[in-house]
């Protein structure tokens, strides 16, 4: 970026004189304007340079001051004025303006025209823009070729920042760092670099937005940098965050344009990383999903062809499902669309959450559900499942916070065998399907193993009918839809803890109703419903129904 003194090394300005603003010789230039209506501040663009006659102010010339404090204010280079023609002298108090200002004021030599000096000083600017662009097509080329030949991201990283020298990072979608040229190698460095991290995501969103800024940074030195961010876009729905410490420093001929070009080479090689992902990715859902389904099921067809996916035998194995709450509330819809548009950066949230658990994940998806196979030690208890409602709660609030969308999640039971994976992720499914009934959303809900099926079926089955028909009485054998809707509500009723605002949503009806059809069970039964011995034997009976009728 040029500056008003560079302007003195072209020929126009060789015999120029500085009749005022000397402090403001370093403002920049970027831009020749010459106007002589006294409404120029309406035309003139920012960081230009303004030359005139003074024709408009020939009857007033202390109308300058005006003039100089509005285009100061825009703001401009300064005024480059040719005397003797319409004013003969600036007047003191505009020159004291301009002094106080630090806006320059230069006095054009009389033999030359105002379009002579405009043609040289705009060829003198428009060729130093000339040569930012051809150092921005060759940074191209550079990047494409080293792109074409392999080189990693983060060599592309290293290299930007060698042809900057300056210091460069980029982040990922949820603010991580991903890259970062060697600059940050030293201790000092990097605790500069968490600073930023840290700073940037506390409010991403934000600076998705935002290209600069400052930041203060606790370090040794108590500095603070200046920094500017560059989108850097792929098939991801949220950008990558090159970052450029002090931008304004930056060596000639870099420029804007450059970082840009070897932006878009980073984009397309963050392109190519994607979709080999993908692609691995989608073998791994494929695998899984054939597994869960139960297509793959002798342990050694399932140990030779999980090895590649990172399943590892003789571990304790179970299922977590996870899926975007279906909630007229939010304002996403469509969730399977919506799971697969914002898989990475739901991986990489949900990864980033279970780091601190000793444990070996895999993530894939099945249908609509996300799905975490978590692989842990045979020695780990059933504490671990505090450690994953806290991870899991953790996962739902970044989600939300981020992306504005409500998940919840089904547990599986923990199994010391891989050829019961099935198993688990079909409880883990059953908790989710129970969970969306008795919460709706944003809920963690843990599969509860029921067993008492299977001890019933021990039984002789004249005994349980005995049992069965003693314990319902008239309601054994219902007569009509009358007593058929007074069973199933009791069975809703009981299977819920006695909760009648769940039993009224269950089954759709109202509070009042469920509360008539308990009292008319008791009242047929002639015993409390509620009574902890007659509800256990209520439910025992219950789950016998299907049995004898």
């Amino acid at each position: 970026m040029k500056k008003v003194e560079d302007l003195f090394i072209v020929d126009v300005l060789q015999e120029a004189k500085i009749i005022a603003g000397h402090a403001g010789l370093k403002r920049k230039v970027e831009s020749i304007e010459i106007s002589e209506t006294p409404d120029v501040i309406h035309f003139l663009a920012e960081n230009s340079l303004l030359l005139t006659t003074g024709y408009a102010f020939k009857d007033d010339p202390h109308a300058l001051c005006d003039l100089i404090s509005q285009i100061n204010e825009r703001p401009c280079s300064g005024i480059a004025i040719k005397l003797k023609r319409f004013i003969d002298k600036i007047p003191q108090e505009v020159i004291d303006l301009a002094n106080l200002l630090e806006f320059p004021i230069i006095q054009i030599p009389e033999s030359l025209t105002l379009g002579t000096v405009a043609h040289q000083l705009l060829s003198f600017l428009w060729d130093n823009k000339i040569e930012e662009l051809f150092y921005a097509i060759h940074v191209h080329k550079k990047f494409t070729n080293m792109m074409i030949k392999g080189y990693s991201l983060h060599s592309l990283i290293e290299n930007l920042g060698s042809l900057l020298k300056c210091p460069v990072l980029l982040l990922d979608p949820i603010g991580d760092v991903t890259s970062f040229s060697h600059h940050f190698r030293t201790e000092n460095m990097k605790t500069v670099m968490d600073n930023v991290e840290e700073h940037i995501n506390r409010n991403i969103d934000k600076y998705r937005e935002k290209n600069e800024l400052t930041i203060d940074v606790q370090n040794e030195q108590h500095s603070s940098f200046s920094i500017k961010l560059f989108q850097v876009k792929t098939m991801h729905p949220y950008p990558y965050l090159l970052i450029i410490f002090n931008p304004e420093k930056l060596p000639y001929p870099s420029s804007q344009l450059a970082i840009e070009q070897a932006s878009t080479v980073i984009s397309f090689t963050l392109l190519k990383n994607e979709a080999i992902k993908e692609n691995g990715r989608l073998l791994e859902n494929n695998f899984f999903a054939s597994l869960v389904d139960g297509n793959i099921t002798t342990k050694q067809e399932i140990i030779h062809m999980g090895k590649q996916h990172g399943l590892i035998d003789n571990l304790k194995y179970v299922c977590i499902v996870c899926k975007i709450d279906d909630d007229k509330h939010h304002t996403l819809q469509n969730s399977t669309d919506i799971m697969n548009k914002l898989y990475d950066y739901l991986y990489q949230i949900l990864k980033k959450s279970f780091l601190k658990i000793d444990t070996k994940n895999i993530i894939f998806m099945k249908d609509a559900y996300f799905v975490i196979l978590m692989q842990l030690p045979r020695n780990i208890d059933d504490t671990i499942k505090s450690s994953i409602e806290e991870k899991l709660k953790e996962f739902q609030y970044e989600a939300y916070s981020n992306l504005k969308i409500s998940l919840s999640f089904g547990v599986g039971n923990f199994f010391n065998d891989l050829t019961y994976i099935p198993i688990t992720y079909e409880e883990a499914v059953k908790a989710w399907k129970q969970g969306e009934e008795l919460f709706q959303y944003k809920f963690i809900n843990f599969y509860e193993t029921k067993q008492l099926k299977e001890l019933i079926r021990l039984i002789p089955e004249k005994d349980l009918r005995k049992f069965y028909e003693n314990t319902l009485r008239s309601l054994s054998y219902p007569k009509n839809k009358d007593e058929e809707d007074l069973i199933n509500t009791l069975f809703v009723y009981l299977d819920n803890n006695c909760e009648i605002a769940v039993t009224s949503r269950k089954l759709y009806v109202h509070r009042n109703t469920v509360k008539y059809r308990i009292a008319k069970c008791e009242e047929m039964l002639n015993y409390s419903v509620h009574d902890s011995q007659n509800s256990l034997h209520l439910r025992i009976a219950l789950l016998l129904r299907s049995n004898f009728t």
